[in-house]
Parts: structure tokens; C-alpha cells; sequence
């Protein structure tokens, strides 16, 4: 083999454990996500697979759910639905251009059963996640802080 191709072989196997490295970082891991208000509202659990991001709701912790084994609040697919086991959010992927930022996410808010475009941002212990509809202009930011 020659030098060019062993070093064109070479960097194909690096770029290649750079982005699941970066998508590596939220596999497994859990997350608090935060109402409005700024009260915790769930648990998600975010997994890795084929270098695509997903997250399930692990754990409510809004009051309003209390005692509640379904959602008779929520709308579409979620109306009536348990919440906990649910996937809110998928097909996050890591940005080949920063291991820390997420981006082509798909997702539901199931309260109302809106879907969006989603990303994200690494930074520390918390974790930056933009929903939008369009554009990324127009969409609102939620602070998610890692669960211990």
C-alpha cells in the first residue's frame, strides 16, 4: 500500500472516532430538564446508537404528574400515554465541526404535542438544548443540567 493511501485510510479512521467520541459524550448519561419557571421537570436518559442521539423520559418530577400513571394532559401520540419510557428527542448527531455541539435533532414537547428541529451545546455540566420550528432563530432554549 502506498503512503498516500495508507495516509488517506488513516485520517478516514480518525474523523471516524472524532464523531463517535463526541456522540459518545451523551450516551448513557441523564439529564435534568427545567420548566419555564426554572423547576425541574423530568429525567432524560440520552443513548447513543449508529452515531445518532436519542433521549426517553426516565423520571417525572412535575408536581402536576404526581400520583398520575399516564397523561390525560398531554396531546397527539402522548395524550393518555405513559410518560416515563417515552423518546422526546432523537437523531441529535455530533457536529463534525465541534465534539461539544448537536445538531439535526428531532423532537416533541409532549404537553403539547408540538414537534421541532432541535441542537445543542455541551458546556461542563450543563447541556444547551435549542427547539425550533424553521429556523433556529425563532425557537426557545432550554437549560439541562446533569443528573448525579
Amino acid at each position: 500500500m502506498n503512503m498516500f493511501a495508507k495516509s488517506l485510510l488513516l485520517s478516514a479512521g480518525l474523523a471516524v472516532s472524532m464523531v463517535a467520541t463526541a456522540a459518545d459524550q451523551l450516551h448513557n448519561t441523564k439529564w435534568t430538564t427545567y420548566n419555564d419557571e426554572g423547576k425541574p421537570d423530568s429525567v432524560l436518559q440520552f443513548t447513543e446508537k449508529n452515531g445518532r442521539v436519542s433521549a426517553k423520559i426516565v423520571k417525572v418530577l412535575d408536581p402536576r404528574a404526581a400520583g398520575k400513571t399516564v397523561c390525560d394532559t398531554c396531546k397527539g401520540k402522548f395524550k393518555d400515554k405513559p410518560l416515563t419510557g417515552a423518546t422526546v428527542l432523537w437523531d441529535l448527531r455530533a457536529d463534525p465541526k465541534n465534539p461539544n455541539k448537536y445538531i439535526d435533532g428531532k423532537g416533541i414537547e409532549p404537553e403539547s404535542g408540538m414537534t421541532f428541529s432541535g441542537k445543542g451545546e455541551i458546556k461542563g455540566d450543563t447541556f444547551e438544548l435549542r427547539g425550533y420550528k424553521g429556523i433556529s432563530l425563532l425557537g426557545k432554549t432550554r437549560i439541562l443540567k446533569r443528573a448525579r
